[in-house]
């Protein structure tokens, strides 16, 4: 069973700081890093996922490789899995990196704890549908057209022209190279976004989320590297 099945159901509430806190004050060291924000980490992690789910997109048109194809579906089903504890359904993710909904409105912290977050056991449909040969992984997250309803993520220029990279490329070696290379370089700068905040972020039941996604993150790191030195020795091509 993969990690994604065994993660446990959290609830990625945003609730604030409650008064009771202040009679139980603990003192910090000064160098203790500055706490850090839940909604700058569900952001990032929200670009992070839709741009590793666009490029494994490509891969499975460009790629034959079954090393490359197989690494791109468990990815999509992962990313899928911590899209869906990070974003509501009927909202999306704006260029400034708030969530709004489907009606042009923005959701607050308050507005969030109406519709529970969590990773569930659903992407396990989803590898049923990869084992079938099925289409599995239906249209993109990134947001081409704001103007458009459903689920979107607006990328930042950096991935986006990332992306617009990996689509121009021809297939086979060369893609190959690329996508593991770039995947490597991903994989591991999400591990260290869950990493930092799973210690230090604002938000108890967003630690606890992190941590509970962190393994199977760095699975995906893991095997993106390896890939990467079979396929691009090692080297970034981007």
């Amino acid at each position: 069973m993969s990690r994604t099945a065994l993660l446990a159901v959290v609830g990625f509430t945003f609730a604030g700081i409650m008064p009771a806190a202040a009679q139980n004050l603990v003192i910090f060291p000064t160098d203790r890093p500055a706490a850090e924000s839940t909604d700058a980490f569900r952001a990032e992690a929200l670009r992070s996922d839709a741009y590793t789910i666009e490029a494994s997109r490509i891969a499975l048109q460009k790629s034959r490789n079954p090393a490359v194809r197989d690494y791109a579906e468990q990815t999509i089903v992962n990313r899928r899995a911590t899209t869906d504890a990070l974003l509501p359904r009927g909202t999306s993710l704006s260029a400034s990196g708030t969530v709004v909904g489907d009606s042009g409105g923005l959701l607050g912290a308050g507005n969030l704890l109406t519709a529970p977050l969590a990773i569930a056991t659903a992407p396990i449909a989803v590898v049923g549908n990869v084992l079938q040969g099925q289409p599995a992984f239906g249209r993109s997250l990134v947001d081409t057209d704001p103007a458009t309803p459903g689920r979107r993520v607006a990328l930042d220029p950096a991935r986006e022209q990332r992306l617009a990279r990996l689509q121009a490329a021809q297939g086979g070696k060369r893609f190959d190279a690329l996508y593991t290379a770039d995947q490597a370089r991903a994989q591991g700068d999400t591990v260290q976004l869950y990493d930092t905040y799973s210690r230090f972020g604002d938000s108890n039941a967003g630690r606890t989320f992190a941590n509970e996604a962190k393994p199977m993150l760095r699975d995906d790191a893991g095997e993106a590297d390896r890939l990467a030195d079979r396929y691009s020795n090692g080297n970034s091509l981007f």
